[in-house]
């Protein structure tokens, strides 16, 4: 259906070097669920509903720059996702994770990329391929990085 596959976008494009915060569930509908995940400086972290993965990308059509890590969840229940963007020096520096919303923050970032002819800037977002399975988010927190 239209409208299923969406992203939107909030704030400025030349917003750079920040950390985007949301919690995000995704429901079961006929066995199947959607994919959910946030945009930052023009990068996707996406939790992968049908391939239990995590993936941090430039851009879906051509994985010229992604980073893909198994990753189960399960429908119906609150995550908390991260997405961390960092420009450092010509290369752009991202780091994901995911927890179950009310559980303690890993200490670890679960997926870790580098891009090596980064985008300096661009608006943080959120993404949805709700196909499948409806997605929910709560609590949208971006602030600068530290």
């Amino acid at each position: 259906p239209k409208g299923t596959r969406s992203q939107s976008w909030m704030g400025h494009t030349s917003f750079a070097n920040y950390t985007f915060q949301v919690d995000v569930m995704g429901a079961m509908k006929d066995g199947k669920m959607p994919d959910v995940g946030l945009i930052g400086q023009r990068y996707t972290l996406d939790l992968m509903g049908a391939s239990q993965q995590l993936q941090t990308r430039s851009w879906p059509p051509v994985l010229r720059m992604a980073k893909t890590t198994p990753f189960e969840w399960k429908p119906n229940t609150w995550y908390t996702m991260k997405f961390r963007a960092a420009v450092e020096g010509k290369k752009t520096v991202l780091r994901g994770k995911v927890w179950i919303r009310g559980e303690k923050e890993p200490a670890e970032w679960h997926v870790e990329a580098v891009d090596d002819v980064g985008n300096s800037s661009g608006s943080p977002g959120l993404f949805a391929n709700a196909s499948d399975a409806e997605v929910f988010y709560d609590n949208i927190k971006i602030t600068p990085n530290k």
